[in-house]
C-alpha cells in the first residue's frame, strides 16, 4: 500500500508539531502537512486529496467543527477519517462531534501515548495499516529519538534578568520573578500584592491541580500550585481554567509548562511555582485574555 497522506490541523504551532512527529514516529513513510486553521484546510483539500485529518476544534476563521461538517458533504472526504484534538472536553461538545461524523476525538492535554494509541487505532481500521510494520523504520528515521518517549518540540525560555519589570501589558514578564537569581518565590514589591485569581490546571495524565494565579501577561501565566497535587514535567501539556470566585470559566488556554522551580528551600516544601506558556493563537481566546489581564492589572 503506498503512503498515506496526512493533514495536520491546529493553530498552534506547539501542538501541530507534537502531532506531526506522532505520525511520523509510528509511519515514517507518510506525508504530513499542515494548515493553520479550518479555512485553510479545506483550501488544501480541494486542491489535494488526503487520507486521514488530524484537527483542533477551536480555531480563528473556520472552526474544526466547520470543517468536519463540510468533509461529510463533500463526495470525496465523507468517509475519510477525522480526529478532533481539543480542550473542549465537555460531554455536549462531544455530542456535537459525533452528530457531525467525527471518527474519533481526544481532549487536550494528552499524552504521547493516548494520540498514538488512538491515531494507530483508526488509520488500522480504515487502511489496515499496522505501526508495528514500520517501527523499525520509525526508530531509524528519528534517530532514537522517538517523540512517544517524551521528546519535545520546544525549548526552554531564556532566563531574563531580575529587576524592574515593565507592564506587563507592555511585555513585561513574570519569567523574571520566576527565574530571579535566587530562584525565590516572586518578591511582593516587583509583583502582585496578592492572587490575581484561581486556576484550574489539567494534565495529560489525568490529573486536575487547583491554583492560583500569580502574574500573567498575554505570553504566559505564573501559577503557585501545592505540592500534593502533582507536579507536572518541563514542556507537558497542559489546559489551564482561570475560574472567577462564582467558579465561572473566565478563559481556557492551551499551555506548556516551561518552568517548574520550588520557593521553599526546604526539600519538603508545600508549594512550587510553575510557569506556563500560552500555544493558543486563537483572537477569541486571546482578547479574553486581554480582557481578562486589563481587568486584574
Amino acid at each position: 500500500m503506498k503512503a498515506l497522506n496526512i493533514l495536520v490541523v491546529d493553530d498552534a504551532n506547539f501542538i501541530r508539531d507534537l502531532v506531526k512527529k506522532a505520525v511520523k514516529a509510528q509511519y515514517p513513510d507518510f506525508k504530513v502537512e499542515e494548515a493553520v486553521d479550518g479555512l485553510k484546510a479545506q483550501s488544501m483539500m480541494k486542491a489535494a486529496n488526503y487520507h486521514v485529518i488530524l484537527c483542533d476544534w477551536e480555531m480563528p476563521n473556520m472552526s474544526g467543527l466547520e470543517l468536519l461538517q463540510w468533509m461529510r458533504s463533500d463526495e470525496r472526504y465523507e468517509k475519510i477519517p477525522f480526529l478532533m484534538i481539543t480542550s473542549r472536553s465537555e460531554k455536549s461538545h462531544i455530542i456535537k462531534a459525533v452528530e457531525a461524523g467525527v471518527t474519533d476525538y481526544i481532549g487536550k492535554p494528552f499524552s504521547n501515548e493516548q494520540l498514538g494509541t488512538k491515531l494507530a487505532r483508526m488509520i488500522f481500521k480504515h487502511y489496515k495499516f499496522s505501526p508495528t510494520q514500520t517501527a523499525r523504520q520509525a526508530q531509524q528515521h528519528d534517530n532514537g529519538s522517538n517523540l512517544l518517549t517524551g521528546a519535545s518540540a520546544v525549548k526552554a525560555p531564556p532566563k531574563v534578568a531580575s529587576g524592574n519589570t515593565a507592564s506587563l501589558l507592555a511585555g513585561g514578564s513574570p519569567t523574571s520573578q520566576l527565574l530571579s537569581d535566587n530562584n525565590s518565590a516572586p518578591k511582593p514589591k516587583s509583583g502582585p500584592k496578592k492572587s490575581l485569581a484561581l486556576a484550574h490546571v489539567r494534565t495529560a495524565n489525568g490529573q486536575e491541580l487547583r491554583c492560583i494565579v500569580k502574574d500573567i501577561n498575554l505570553n504566559e501565566m505564573l501559577l503557585v500550585v501545592k505540592r500534593d497535587e502533582g507536579v507536572p514535567g518541563l514542556f507537558d501539556q497542559v489546559v489551564v481554567d482561570i475560574v472567577s470566585k462564582a467558579d465561572d470559566i473566565v478563559a481556557r488556554v492551551n499551555c506548556f509548562v516551561c518552568s517548574v522551580v520550588s520557593p521553599d528551600k526546604r526539600i519538603n516544601g508545600e508549594l512550587f511555582n510553575m510557569l506556563v506558556r500560552y500555544e493558543d493563537e486563537d483572537p477569541e481566546k486571546l482578547e479574553a485574555l486581554s480582557r481578562f489581564v486589563a481587568k486584574v492589572r
